[in-house]
């Protein structure tokens, strides 16, 4: 009745009209929970208008006709504000709209930007040239909040009580833990994504008169600190010892459920158990679609990351990351002398100091969010375990408010008839896909199509054309993965091809001879990671994994941006 598609639907800016799921959609790439709405999305805003402001891309007048200025959720679906990422491009001299399109969003049909009265804003301007000063003269105290944030969250968990124990009041203000703590993270993970993009688009602009596709990436790869490539490296350390051990390789090959269990009842599964524990203890608040609330991680669902395990065991040694990152770093090094003398003199200094940011601005985006995943963890844990004693199913929990749930643990059947509206809505939405991008208004669901519907394999050789995020060239047979936790029969010489990716995806990668996205952008998870990783990487490619056949022979090149279907 209030023009809402689902209860955790935005109001979109008149002002700043054209919204994206590039970047986005790798966070949150279903339909959001009220849950996770009503604890995240205030927050998040607090947060992003702070850093609009301070950046110079938005004034607090602007973010008075709407609750959507830096992001949204429309239709159930959350989209990132392109307007206004295209109005900090004007506001900074040498950056255009196409610069902020490539590296955050992916874009390359939408429409194009047409400059606004107020977009050139002297003070705004100032704003922005101050930071970006900031970002290349004064990258490491810049960053050093961001830094900051893993000892932060894991002394603030170190004050909160057992999950099991608690009573509970006590987990519902564990619960609302998280609120605080996404503002902090969101406006940090905010800059960082600014710096990063933004310096990269500047030593882009350095290097465009060398006419080398791809050189930017082989700049910004193998860098060594990056945090979400930590995961990855750590299982390829666990699958080698399967690899090598005959007892761990047959409880692998059981295909039967029940592998974490098996695991630690075997008594020669010692070392592969305590490897495993570790990377847990590191990693467990990681997983599937990680930033919604209602989702499983890899500590509470092992079974997830063991499926990952079981991929990599497969993989050839001399794909091991530790390797392939000190030849990416090498060859980075290599690379940036022999650019830097053939700049000229005057733009060595920018070059030096753009190329170094990019790195360091990239590692600390990864990072912030690695925190922001071990201090959502507790909530997770909590409306976990009242679901539970209250005997309320698990996602119909997350299918009311923060506000509406203390009605539910007193009363479950006063809110049934809510829950069921709202699941089958939720449904309704949630096997449709939404457009990629609008401009105004969302189109109505009943328009978007049908995810089984957008399977429409192509047999015909052609050439798709996606957006190369980390370079080398790779051919291999094609195999479709719609879901990290069932890769199916992944091989060591085959090309990953996946609608979109998020930390428990990026293992994979290793599993594999190249990798190919439906979405994303310079800036993504999946381009970032791959260019740690050193897997040739191609994404934005509009339905690849709609309509490359599964078992075609296809050829990856991360250089040019280009899928040769054979």
């Amino acid at each position: 009745m209030d023009g809402r598609l689902f209860v955790t639907d935005t109001t979109p800016s008149a002002r700043f009209p054209i919204y994206c799921r590039g970047n986005v959609g790798e966070v949150f790439p279903n339909v959001m929970t009220p849950m996770s709405s009503s604890l995240l999305r205030d927050p998040a805003a607090r947060g992003q208008e702070r850093m609009m402001v301070e950046f110079g891309m938005a004034s607090p007048a602007h973010f008075v006709d709407s609750d959507s200025v830096l992001t949204g959720v429309f239709g159930g679906y959350m989209y990132g504000n392109v307007s206004l990422g295209r109005v900090g491009a004007a506001r900074i001299p040498g950056l255009k709209a196409a610069d902020i399109d490539r590296e955050l969003f992916g874009l390359s049909d939408a429409a194009p930007y047409v400059r606004q009265r107020g977009d050139r804003d002297a003070r705004g301007s100032a704003r922005a040239m101050r930071q970006m000063l900031r970002a290349l003269f004064r990258a490491d105290s810049v960053a050093a909040p961001a830094r900051a944030a893993g000892a932060e969250v894991a002394a603030w968990r170190a004050t909160l009580p057992p999950i099991e124990s608690s009573d509970q009041p006590t987990l519902v203000n564990v619960a609302a833990g998280v609120s605080p703590w996404f503002e902090w993270m969101m406006y940090h993970l905010l800059f960082t994504s600014a710096f990063s993009g933004l310096t990269r688009s500047i030593v882009e602009r350095l290097v465009a008169k060398f006419d080398e596709p791809g050189l930017v990436n082989v700049l910004t790869a193998g860098l060594g600190t990056v945090e979400s490539a930590r995961p990855a490296n750590e299982l390829w350390r666990l699958g080698r010892l399967v690899a090598v051990s005959p007892t761990l390789t047959a409880l692998f090959e059981d295909d039967s459920p029940g592998l974490h269990a098996r695991l630690r009842a075997e008594r020669r599964a010692e070392q592969f158990n305590a490897g495993f524990d570790a990377f847990l203890a590191a990693h467990g608040a990681r997983g599937p679609d990680e930033w919604e609330l209602a989702s499983p991680t890899w500590g509470d669902s092992p079974e997830i990351a063991l499926a990952a395990i079981d991929r990599l065991r497969l993989a050839p040694g001399a794909r091991d990351p530790i390797l392939a990152t000190e030849r990416l770093g090498d060859e980075r090094e290599r690379r940036i002398a022999d650019v830097r003398q053939r700049l000229r003199i005057g733009e060595r200094s920018i070059f030096d100091r753009a190329v170094r940011a990019t790195g360091l601005f990239a590692a600390e985006r990864e990072a912030t969010k690695a925190s922001f995943m071990r201090a959502v963890e507790p909530s997770k844990q909590a409306l976990t375990e009242l679901a539970r004693r209250a005997a309320v199913a698990h996602d119909d929990l997350f299918l009311v408010t923060f506000d509406e749930l203390p009605q539910l643990l007193a009363d479950p059947s006063s809110v049934a008839a809510l829950i069921d509206q709202r699941r089958a809505r939720r449904a309704y939405l949630q096997v449709r896909t939404p457009p990629f991008w609008f401009e105004h208004r969302q189109p109505p669901p009943e328009t978007w199509p049908l995810r089984s519907d957008l399977a429409r394999p192509d047999e015909r050789a052609r050439v798709l054309t996606g957006m190369g995020v980390c370079p080398g060239i790779a051919s291999g047979r094609a195999r479709v993965v719609l879901d990290p936790a069932d890769p199916r029969d992944l091989g060591a010489d085959d090309v990953l091809i996946a609608p979109i990716t998020d930390p428990a995806w990026t293992p994979l990668f290793l599993a594999v001879a190249g990798v190919v996205v439906d979405v994303g952008a310079q800036q993504s998870h999946a381009a970032i990671v791959a260019r740690e990783l050193g897997i040739p990487a191609v994404v934005s490619v509009t339905d690849a994994s709609r309509t490359i056949p599964d078992g075609t022979l296809v050829t990856v090149n991360g250089t040019t941006g280009e899928v040769t279907v054979h």
